[in-house]
């Protein structure tokens, strides 16, 4: 049976955007992790400039995970509403 492009079309999308979306979500993660050892790492040894940047990375990831979360929800908003 053949498929309709539209079919096709939402299949590409869905297998690209959702791995996409994980990712990235994965790599916000990670980097709030990092800050968190950056910060801890750098508080036990004292280091004010070292507990800045610790600080930094973890609002980055924490700011990363919300934007993935919403791109993610909206997707699914979106493909649900179009089904």
């Amino acid at each position: 049976m053949v498929e309709s492009f539209d079919s096709i079309g939402n299949k590409l999308i869905d297998q690209a955007l959702n791995p996409a979306i994980y990712l990235l979500s994965a790599l916000a993660f990670v980097w709030f992790l990092y800050g968190v050892v950056m910060f801890i790492l750098a508080r036990v040894n004292g280091e004010e400039e070292g507990i800045k940047k610790g600080k930094q990375h973890m609002l980055w990831g924490l700011i990363g995970l919300a934007i993935m979360f919403s791109a993610g929800s909206i997707y699914k908003i979106i493909t649900s509403f179009f089904e």
